[in-house]
């Protein structure tokens, strides 16, 4: 069992009981419910800066997100399975943007080098005794022992459902920040040049997410 050695005086009764249901997870168990992602996979993910012409940026200070790995040695990186899923992922908090804003922020097709093993979270729900709530909660101490035991296990990420688009998302891991071996850019595009299924973007933040872009 690796659970987590930090306070948990303030959590409430139920998320207690979920470090404990995740603590107790075998790696077996937690094997069973994972799933392969081949080479080649493409996944989206949209960021604030062109950064050299890559979006790809496993964040070594995961303390503050859901499935980010505390341990200091390996990055966290959030994808999404399409451009409407990550621009509300990325923006949820808005309640409206400017034209000019879009020309900040870079969305791209990030493609697997290899071959992934990840946690799917639906399976999991369905085989043990962890909840939907159990997962949703705010208290990062559950989802992030989670990913750590997933990580333990062999994993190299999570599929989850996102609590804003109720869209499947993913956070992998990596030790190297840039994603070497991994992922790699394709078709990077400033977010106020960036058509999708013939839509704007600012149209479709506007008309589909509840985000309305002024100019």
């Amino acid at each position: 069992m690796v659970f987590i050695q930090e306070d948990t005086a303030h959590l409430s009764g139920q998320d207690a009981e979920a470090l404990k249901k995740i603590d107790s997870l075998s790696d077996l168990t937690i094997a069973s419910c994972c799933i392969s992602l081949p080479a080649g996979t493409r996944m989206v993910r949209l960021q604030e800066g062109a950064h050299g012409g890559s979006n790809v940026f496993f964040n070594h200070n995961g303390r503050d997100t859901r499935y980010g790995l505390v341990d200091g040695k390996n990055g966290t990186m959030y994808t999404a399975p399409s451009p409407r899923t990550a621009m509300k992922e990325v923006f949820q908090k808005r309640k409206g943007m400017k034209e000019s804003d879009l020309e900040r922020y870079f969305i791209a097709d990030i493609v697997m080098l290899a071959g992934i093993q990840i946690l799917q979270t639906s399976q999991l729900v369905m085989k043990t005794g962890i909840t939907v709530n159990d997962l949703t909660t705010g208290s990062r101490l559950v989802t992030q022992l989670l990913a750590r035991r997933a990580f333990d296990a062999g994993l190299n990420g999570i599929e989850f459902m996102s609590n804003v688009a109720q869209q499947t998302c993913y956070a992998l891991w990596h030790c190297d920040p840039a994603g070497k071996e991994m992922a790699i850019t394709q078709y990077q595009v400033r977010l106020s040049d960036f058509i999708y299924e013939g839509t704007e973007a600012a149209d479709i933040l506007t008309f589909e997410l509840g985000i309305p872009v002024e100019e």
